[in-house]
């Protein structure tokens, strides 16, 4: 009876241990196919060697204004030192630059949400340094490398290349936006029409990575390029980007930034009509908070000025004062010169403390280079406060540069008329009075000039 005991003993020892063994493995196996959790942000191990004192970098551009975002710095302290720059959270996938502060030279990277690289930094020349681990960025490097030393055909057909065995990655994305820069200028109408039409072919609008593009600019410039600068073209060119885009979105506000800038850069094709269409579908309402209230003024104020004063308009008849007291017109002034410059401006306007010795030095210049057409600037205070208005003429020596204005009653009820509220303020006008340009635009100037 003893050993049937220990015999029962040992059996339900063993069912016991089969049922363990099930379970474990069972277990195992349900781990071990469970999705994992995706890796989130970036991390950048940089081993560094003879870099002692330098500042190693990590930025990117984008955006309207080409400004160089340093996400992530750090001073070296020893001959050889670890750098480590990491982001837990998801990120838009970007071209990265990695540099040092005190070098021009950078490589590039193509950091895709989940990413991790090893990087060997030895020395201050960026040729020399190494990508250890991260295939697409080892092979991207490469590139850089030998690029300079392809042909045309030979780095799109590198490009190319890389685009195929990285098709999800944003160096993709970052190579398909250079080839369409890159595209020669078509003349032929339907073909310009064909290219227009296929532009967003193989990409879509909406891809928030768009926004992130080191070469947003130029890419933006050559879809608004491709057709003639009309009205009716821009407006298409508006209404393809914009139309059914998420307001939330960073895509959303760099579009209609770079639209508005670039309507500024065109402002001599007289592009009002476009602008006007702009402001009142995408940016008037603001309903996404997609603009900041600076950003909300300076659309707004444009869009007032276009709606008093449009391009082509006859400036209005208005009077003003001299530093002598002595009254005059402004049509006095413009019917005896070819084009005049009206500028109006605060002694207290930093932005126009800054921007006076630049005007001054062109309208010298202009006058200096066409002797043969007679021009004019007019500067007029535009500011309540007159104590400062004479040593502001007298410091930056306008006395013999310009004619020097201010208002005659201290409502200055020519801002209304005008909507010349901000300061600095213009208009160039030719001898008829019509209104030609509404900014200082050096190239829109001399364009208008040489007509």
């Amino acid at each position: 009876m003893k050993i049937k005991n220990n015999k029962f003993k040992i059996y339900n020892l063993l069912f016991l241990l089969v049922i363990l063994c099930y379970f474990g493995k069972s277990y195992s196996q349900k781990k071990t196919n469970e999705k994992p959790t995706a890796k989130q942000g970036y991390e950048i191990t940089i081993q560094t060697q003879n870099l002692v004192n330098e500042t190693v970098q990590l930025s990117f551009v984008f955006g309207t204004n080409k400004k160089n975002y340093v996400v992530d710095s750090i001073k070296i302290k020893t001959n050889i030192q670890k750098v480590v720059f990491k982001e837990p959270k998801k990120i838009v996938g970007a071209i990265f630059k990695l540099a040092l502060k005190s070098n021009p030279n950078f490589i590039e990277l193509a950091i895709d949400n989940g990413n991790s690289l090893q990087i060997n930094a030895t020395g201050t020349n960026t040729q020399n340094w190494e990508i250890l681990s991260n295939v697409i960025n080892k092979d991207f490097l490469d590139y850089q490398k030998k690029s300079s030393l392809l042909s045309k055909p030979e780095q799109t057909e590198s490009k190319s290349q890389l685009q195929k065995k990285y098709p999800n990655s944003i160096l993709n994305l970052y190579f398909w936006a250079e080839n369409k820069t890159q595209l020669p200028k078509i003349t032929d109408p339907n073909e310009q029409q064909v290219a227009y039409d296929s532009f967003f072919d193989t990409v879509n609008s909406n891809d928030k990575r768009l926004a992130f593009l080191p070469n947003i600019n130029k890419l933006l410039y050559k879809l608004v390029t491709i057709l003639p600068l009309t009205n009716e073209n821009y407006i298409k060119h508006i209404d393809k980007l914009l139309k059914g885009l998420d307001c939330k979105t960073q895509n959303y506000s760099i579009f209609t930034k770079y639209i508005s800038a670039n309507l500024a850069f065109f402002e001599s094709t007289n592009l009002e009509i476009a602008y006007n269409h702009l402001y009142e579908n995408y940016i008037k309402d603001n309903t996404c908070k997609s603009f900041s209230d600076t950003d909300m003024n300076k659309f707004t104020n444009e869009y007032d000025t276009n709606k008093k004063v449009p391009l082509n308009s006859i400036f209005p008849e208005l009077s003003f004062a001299k530093k002598d007291s002595t009254i005059v017109t402004i049509q006095e002034i413009y019917s005896q010169n070819e084009f005049t410059l009206i500028t109006f401006f605060s002694p207290t306007c930093q932005h126009c403390i800054n921007k006076m010795p630049e005007i001054k030095k062109f309208m010298v210049n202009i006058k200096e280079k066409y002797p043969n057409k007679k021009t004019a600037w007019v500067v007029i205070l535009n500011d309540k406060e007159e104590d400062k208005w004479l040593p502001f003429i007298e410091k930056n020596q306008l006395d013999t540069a310009a004619i020097n204005l201010k208002s005659l009653d201290s409502n200055r009820s020519y801002q209304q008329v005008l909507n010349a509220f901000s300061n600095p303020c213009y208009f160039l006008v030719n001898k008829e009075g019509k209104v030609m340009l509404k900014s200082f635009n050096n190239k829109a100037i001399l364009e208008i000039i040489n007509r």
